[in-house]
């Protein structure tokens, strides 16, 4: 049996259960075999003359400041919404203290089921007689003894786990000692590292002496516990000593968490598939290098698990953003943990955190957490994250290198974490944790729910904390959620610099190797930040492109590009259309009602307005971009516009005559209104123009006709001179949508209208209707 009086602060380290793939150059074999990783796969070698990065640089990015002068966390302080499980203040040598210093036991769905605990009873059958027995005197009783073989430890995990005997399955873990370590390997791991595996889980109960919380949905909480603590914790879920964490249903009581018994990572084997199973051998291998590190000497430090929540009512309302995009540095080369030290380090997460990273799975998560495995312990706490939920983890220490990634990822050898820590204990290393959404079909991503949904999540994830949202370290991230999830790399490093600039911070962009979608993303940012397009301009575009991302023909960043050059309808008018529009309903207040039956109903949405005048003309460039017309056409519209034309300016000399009438003389609209949509109907009649174009054209007449209505109102009122002061104002500004006509009158000179019945052949000298709009350079 192993020495309970073994103590964890040795500092003679355990000897190496395998060796470091770095030093395994003098096996030809070997080193034949791990050739092909000794360069991740899909990270190619730069080109010489080829910069690694474009946007700003680093020192911009790090505000002039240190690496670590941005913190992304307050000191500790306990409170009713962070539970903290060590003494304070910390020690200056040594491991943090548990707190409190008895035992402390909350046995409720509001907290972890600590497998200690007085209240977990097992069902047993002795001499025929069926009754329960304290499951932790089982689990002591089963681990207290000599291992020598993994069927071994089978048998004894299988004994407090009896009823899953028929279904819990082993192989993966036969495989690896079997297959993998070569025999002195083994012997090194049953000899000395499992007997301190085994005393480290047994020791739960003297190191976590207060209930550990549940971060639970929609709350905001917050956990902070020593390295040490988890090492135990870590310990336990290795012998899945866990009560209630193995149901697979998901009405279970913990049906909406991840797994944290590490059951499943042991089975983790499939004979068709040993591409996958051999990454799940170096992720043991990471692992078992873990708990050889943390079992040859104590860590000190402390770890922070925070869950935020942002109820979706409180987030951000994407078309009123003003604000511009933050410095983006983006490079092909380096990896977010490696080259993001410093930083906000995003964690591309499974709702269930964690992943795959007991199963089969090897990706961005998987392997952050078994390069960082304190990051598991955030399994065993945390509910299933919703919409607007985020995870943040401070203090995490890295103990591997690797190489590769999926299929071909590689345990390489032993890493030390050499990042300071801060007032509190914790290493500088943050690490947020945001679920991306999965695409069955890829257009779906570009439907503005969906668009919302992700900006939303990454608000939430790089908002920060109250007390240090002036001091915000940059985020770095990557392609989140482009892997398996399906989705679009430009549109997600898109949405990513969008919360990142609400959310007041720069940042860093890992490309992964690929250098084309370096300088399409570099590109684009260079466009926005040139032309000083704001979030709200750039979610507007977003929106317009939804409907054209069904049909898969038209470029994403070409669509921007276009769009983003072509100012908004409204720019176009002499004056401020919210200016004209508080006028037109200043004087509406004080008109008097002519007829009931007469009166035409007018409401203007100051925030509406614009954006209908800007998707009527978004509309109507879309179809002429389309549909290139003949000449013959043309000719149709001028003459329709010159009769158009005539009919809007005898309106207008008709309405400044009735202004000058007397008080009380009633204008007779309707007469004026017939003869004018006559008119109007003739020329719709005459010709064979397309219906956007109609309705376009329309739309400025009727606006136009809005307001005269409403100086004929005010002329017929009897108002005072102050409010006819006003009418002139309101009469300026029908002159200034007249104004607009002109800019039609341009557009219909020059623009060619389709033939349905011709093929749209370009002509010399042809123009396009979006060359006479004004177009930043």
């Amino acid at each position: 049996m192993s020495d309970p009086g073994l103590s964890l602060d040795e500092e003679t380290l355990s000897p190496d259960i395998f060796n470091d793939v770095d030093n395994m150059t003098n096996n030809p074999v070997n080193s034949d075999d791990s050739s092909s990783m000794l360069v991740d796969v899909t990270e190619p070698e730069p080109v010489d003359d080829v910069p690694e990065w474009k946007g700003v640089n680093m020192d911009e990015i790090h505000k002039g400041l240190g690496i670590y002068d941005c913190q992304e966390l307050p000191p500790i302080c306990p409170s009713s919404s962070h539970i903290v499980l060590i003494s304070l203040p910390l020690p200056a040598r040594g491991t943090p203290k548990p707190y409190p210093t008895y035992q402390v036991e909350k046995w409720c769905q509001d907290y972890v089921r600590m497998p200690h605990s007085k209240h977990s009873v097992y069902p047993i059958d002795e001499n025929g007689t069926r009754r329960c027995r304290n499951r932790w005197e089982i689990i002591q009783e089963s681990l207290l003894q000599n291992f020598i073989s993994t069927h071994q430890l089978e048998n004894a995990i299988l004994s407090y786990n009896h009823i899953y005997a028929q279904r819990w399955d082993f192989t993966a873990l036969h495989h690896f000692f079997s297959e993998v370590l070569d025999e002195e390997e083994a012997n090194i791991f049953f000899e000395v590292l499992m007997p301190k595996m085994v005393q480290l889980a047994l020791q739960l109960p003297v190191l976590v002496t207060g209930s550990v919380p549940l971060l639970k949905r929609h709350t905001n909480g917050a956990i902070s516990l020593s390295q040490l603590q988890i090492a135990s914790l870590l310990a336990n879920a290795f012998f899945c000593t866990f009560p209630r964490r193995n149901s697979t249903n998901p009405q279970s009581e913990y049906g909406k968490y991840p797994y944290i018994n590490f059951n499943r990572l042991f089975s983790a084997y499939k004979e068709g598939k040993w591409n996958k199973c051999e990454s799940v051998m170096e992720k043991m291998k990471c692992i078992f290098h873990y708990f050889r590190r943390v079992t040859s000497k104590a860590p000190e430090g402390v770890v922070t698990i925070q869950r935020r929540y942002i109820p979706k009512s409180d987030c951000p309302k994407w078309d009123e953003q003003v604000q511009k995009l933050l410095p983006l540095h983006i490079t092909s080369k380096g990896t977010i943990e490696t080259e993001g030290t410093g930083f906000l380090q995003v964690d591309f997460a499974n709702k269930y955190v964690g992943g795959g990273v007991l199963g089969l799975g090897c990706v961005q998560e998987e392997i952050r957490f078994v390069i960082c495995p304190e990051l598991m312990v955030t399994m065993l706490v945390t509910e299933e994250l919703d919409d607007t939920e985020a995870l943040i983890v401070s203090g995490i220490e890295r103990y591997s290198k690797y190489k590769g990634y999926s299929n071909t990822f590689k345990w390489v050898g032993d890493y030390v974490d050499e990042t300071p820590k801060d007032s509190s204990g914790r290493r500088l290393t943050s690490i947020v944790a945001i679920d991306a959404l999965y695409f069955t079909h890829t257009q779906s991503q570009f439907n503005i729910n969906n668009i919302t949904r992700e900006l939303n999540k990454a608000y939430v994830g790089f908002v920060g904390c109250e007390g240090s949202k002036n001091n915000l370290p940059a985020v770095a991230t990557g392609n989140w959620g482009c892997g398996a999830f399906r989705g679009n790399p430009k549109l997600k490093v898109l949405l990513q610099l969008m919360a990142a600039a609400v959310a007041g911070r720069s940042m860093v962009y890992f490309t992964f190797g690929d250098t084309n979608l370096r300088d399409a993303i570099a590109e684009m940012y260079m466009h926005f930040v040139k032309h000083e397009i704001n979030i709200a301009h750039i979610f507007s575009l977003l929106v317009q492109y939804q409907e054209f991302a069904s049909t898969g023909n038209l470029d994403f960043y070409r669509f921007l590009y276009n769009r983003s050059k072509i100012k908004s309808f409204t720019q176009h008018l002499n004056t401020n259309i919210h200016t004209k529009i508080s006028i037109t309903k200043e004087i509406l207040k004080k008109s008097k009602s002519i007829n009931n039956g007469e009166k035409r109903s007018f409401q203007l949405d100051t925030k509406k307005y614009p954006e209908m005048e800007e998707e009527k003309i978004q509309g109507w460039l879309t179809n002429i971009d389309e549909d290139i017309n003949s000449k013959r056409k043309t000719e149709i519209l001028k003459e329709e516009y010159i009769d158009t034309k005539r009919i809007v300016e005898k309106e207008q000399i008709q309405s400044k005559d009735n202004i000058k009438k007397k008080e009380g003389q009633i204008y007779d609209r309707d007469s004026v209104e017939k003869k004018r949509k006559q008119s109007l109907w003739k020329i719709s009649e005459d010709t064979t123009q397309t219906k956007t174009i109609q309705e376009c054209r329309l739309s400025g007449l009727e606006l136009l006709d809005t307001k005269q209505d409403l100086i004929s109102q005010y002329s017929d009122s009897g108002c005072s001179d102050s409010t006819k002061d006003e009418s002139h104002q309101s009469m300026k500004t029908s002159t200034d949508t007249h104004n607009t006509y002109k800019l039609i009158q341009t557009l219909g000179e020059n623009s060619i209208v389709p033939n349905k019945n011709e093929s749209p052949t370009k002509k010399s000298g042809q123009r396009k209707i979006s060359d006479f709009f004004q177009r930043t350079n």
